[in-house]
């Protein structure tokens, strides 16, 4: 049968009489391109749509993340604020500027938090999330790292003023030594005869000049003799308010150092008002000593003796 088609009206009427012909007129008028066009757009939604979900999981971690940190932060404040309060004359004049910093730290956590609460649904650049994330926790790690270090310092001092010249006292108890001399503390510089030695042993390449500088870097040094062996031995100290594994780790190396350069046993010890569990077990494995703020409390018998 023919089909004689003579304006728009006959294509259209034949096309409803056979609808079947419609797809195959469809692939005589369109491109390959553009038939496959729809399922293109599908695909291309599948991705935007996995994307969106990836940078959704993302932020989520990033939050996540930001807000072990804050917690982290958080406790620190409050173990910096309690210190504070039982900190004598000389803490309180560096009150002031401690609390400065506090407050700087707490608005550096409310602005970060804040920023990733802001980018909750966005579609952004996975990059430089990353980037801004990382930048602003390597802040917020040195200004924790620097207020640790001023701490530890003030800790030192005031260790050294609540046992009033018995430091030596207290750690021959506790170590089981005998004639204990404080050779370097945080009060008082490093002793001459130790200082020749370091010096001795970086001129013969016994010891680096970085060497060199992380015992000096040390908070407490101090000779004695074994009350067991009557062997001479060094006892190397860090200094922390909340003790951690970075502290008993270079307690340990600059202790070898010590012994290195000198040729004289060195133990390691660490002093600070706490530490966590994990922590206590990681310095006994690594046979460290540990004296606490509430060891360094002596009644006068122990200063008597």
């Amino acid at each position: 049968m023919t089909t004689t088609i003579n304006d728009i009206s006959d294509l259209a009427r034949i096309l409803e009489e056979h609808p079947e012909w419609v797809d195959k007129l469809f692939s005589l008028l369109l491109t390959r391109e553009t038939l496959d066009l729809p399922a293109a757009l599908d695909r291309l939604t599948e991705l935007v749509n996995d994307s969106i979900r990836e940078q959704r999981e993302t932020n989520q971690r990033a939050d996540q993340r930001m807000s072990q940190l804050t917690e982290l932060v958080n406790d620190f404040i409050r173990e910096q604020r309690e210190t504070n309060q039982r900190a004598d004359e000389r803490m309180a004049e560096l009150a002031a500027s401690s609390n400065e910093r506090l407050a700087r730290l707490d608005e550096l956590a409310a602005r970060t938090t804040q920023l990733l609460a802001n980018q909750e649904g966005r579609v952004t650049n996975l990059e430089e999330i990353r980037v801004s994330t990382d930048r602003r926790l390597t802040s917020l790690e040195t200004i924790t790292r620097r207020m640790q270090g001023q701490i530890g310092l003030l800790l030192g001092e005031a260790a050294e003023r609540r046992l009033q010249g018995h430091l030596d006292v207290v750690l021959s108890q506790r170590l089981n030594l005998r004639r204990v001399t404080i050779l370097k503390s945080v009060n008082l510089g490093i002793n001459r005869s130790l200082a020749d030695q370091l010096e001795a042993a970086q001129d013969n390449q016994i010891i680096t000049p970085g060497q060199h500088l992380q015992v000096r870097l040390l908070d407490v040094i101090l000779s004695a003799t074994d009350r067991e062996t009557a062997a001479p031995l060094y006892i190397a100290s860090e200094i922390s308010l909340t003790l951690n594994r970075n502290d008993i780790a270079r307690a340990v190396e600059r202790a070898a150092i010590l012994e290195q350069a000198t040729g004289v046993a060195t133990q390691a010890a660490v002093i600070g008002g706490r530490i966590p569990p994990l922590q206590e077990t990681q310095a006994a494995a690594a046979g460290v000593h540990i004296i606490l703020m509430e060891d360094l409390d002596l009644d006068s018998d122990d200063a008597g003796e």
